[in-house]
């Protein structure tokens, strides 16, 4: 593992884990109580989280750049035994949280004893590992359960699936406490002994993405969508990403991939980009290999082994092929529950299956497609349509940075369509051209009703779009 210029071996790891548990146990804490933790991508986040898994307890993460009067929201839920945040959150978090807070502070690794060596708690295979954050498409965030079974069964699944081993070489540049870096690199280096390149965030590397890539032979970095359009729209000089050899493709999840994205950057730097699927309740569910022969952008791939997917249509029927309806998730990866709301996991796991509200199809073959969120749906004079059928059109012009579209309330259709538009530094553009060149690619009732300009567009810790605000 690499964090600040500093390398550590996995013999080294080990005894800063036993070290943290020593810390860890002299606040009296009983197996199954929950550790909460606020800490930016460090060392210290990757202790944490396996001190609290070693001496039997639940982890429970937060990602750094989550405000904390929104973070107070999932306290109270959880209601952790501890809560432990670097400095930025720490005076909030100790006059408005009801738990008890303690900082981490620079010279916490410093103040660790090494010299006990401790035992490796034994879980049972469902009981509770992780209560993750969901920061949710609606509005209504959960607090999500994991059990050890479910990470280790995931995990394992995405490591065939995706073909890493033992040489990995992972950089992490999205937030840790969210749990796509956890994943798709934390966990699976972890489990093949690999290795881990972490950084603050993408923002603070920005200008030297590539130098990183190259100078530490990185295999896999999982990115969000806006963090490519941030890499289309730096100005590095072509020596900057020539000659990389160990990355073959790109990850990237969080949010809806455009297909046009995804070309610009293979055009651009000469690397494909996986389109990564998945849930906070299930974690990723499909593999997205652009390695494979005939591999095509677009799709969200076939199902990892883990889990059974279908295509299920509202009276609770299967679906054959090239037919929408809700995708569905079965499988030792789906999670055991909300903390403190069993009702409405009741309502979205049925028979095995967790209905996960969103839409798509699969093909002859088995490729699985995402068409959106059905809460995103508008519906327009009694016509489905999908928003990211709209966006995909539109991030197609040359002067779009980001695009989103929303249904707004209509009193005669029942809801018109708004598309809001961040256009690219120095570029102009029109409401008039902007449906003018949607007619070329979309029916009539999907042309947008209004188009408006805007300097950003609201995004949520994971870099994702919130449409719910763009609506409000």
């Amino acid at each position: 593992m690499i964090s600040n210029d500093r390398v550590y071996t996995y013999s080294e790891i080990d005894k800063l884990i036993d070290a943290t548990c020593t810390k860890l146990e002299k606040f009296g804490l009983l197996s199954g109580e929950i550790i909460s933790i606020i800490l930016k991508n460090s060392v210290e986040y990757v202790l944490f989280y396996l001190a609290t898994l070693r001496i039997g307890c639940i982890i429970n993460p937060y990602p750094y750049n989550l405000e904390s009067k929104d973070a107070i929201r999932y306290l109270e839920n959880v209601n952790p035994k501890l809560l432990f945040c670097h400095k930025a959150h720490y005076e909030y978090m100790k006059n408005s949280a009801q738990n008890q807070v303690i900082l981490v502070d620079d010279d916490f690794l410093d103040k660790l004893d090494e010299s006990e060596k401790h035992a490796d708690f034994k879980p049972e295979q469902k009981s509770p590992a992780c209560i993750y954050y969901s920061s949710g498409t609606t509005g209504n965030p959960k607090s999500v359960v994991f059990s050890h079974k479910n990470m280790l069964s995931n995990i394992s699944s995405i490591c065939r699936g995706f073909k890493f081993n033992e040489e990995e070489t992972h950089l992490i540049i999205l937030p840790m406490g969210h749990t796509a870096s956890v994943n798709y690199s934390f966990l699976p280096c972890t489990l093949l002994g690999g290795t881990l390149l972490i950084t603050e965030s993408f923002w603070k590397i920005r200008q030297n993405f590539w130098n990183l890539i190259k100078k530490f032979n990185i295999t896999y970095v999982e990115v969000v969508p806006s963090i490519l359009v941030a890499l289309l729209h730096t100005p590095y000089d072509k020596k900057d990403y020539s000659e990389i050899e160990k990355l073959k493709f790109i990850g990237c999840g969080s949010a809806p991939l455009p297909v046009e994205l995804q070309n610009k950057i293979h055009q651009k730097f000469d690397l494909k980009v996986a389109n990564l699927y998945g849930l906070s309740e299930t974690g990723p569910t499909h593999v997205d290999y652009p390695l494979d022969e005939g591999w095509k952008p677009g799709s969200i791939g076939k199902p990892l082994d883990v889990n059974q997917v279908d295509i299920m249509n509202e009276n609770g029927n299967m679906l054959d092929h090239d037919q929408v309806g809700e995708i569905v998730v079965k499988g030792e990866n789906v999670f055991i529950g909300y903390h403190g709301n069993q009702e409405i996991y009741d309502q979205l796991v049925v028979d095995g299956y967790f209905h996960t509200g969103d839409l798509g199809y699969k093909s002859k073959d088995g490729i699985f497609y995402f068409t959106g969120r059905k809460k995103d749906l508008i519906i327009k004079g009694g016509i489905n349509i999908s928003p990211d059928e709209i966006d995909e059109i539109i991030f197609k012009l040359d002067e779009v940075k980001e695009a989103t579209t929303v249904g707004m309330e209509d009193e005669y259709l029942g809801e018109k369509i708004f598309t809001y538009i961040v256009l690219k530094d120095g570029k102009k553009l029109n409401g008039e051209k902007v449906k003018s060149f949607c007619k070329k690619f979309l029916s009539k009732e999907k042309i947008p009703d209004v188009v408006k300009f805007v300097e950003s567009l609201p995004k949520g810790p994971s870099g994702k779009i919130l449409r719910r605000e763009m609506k409000n």
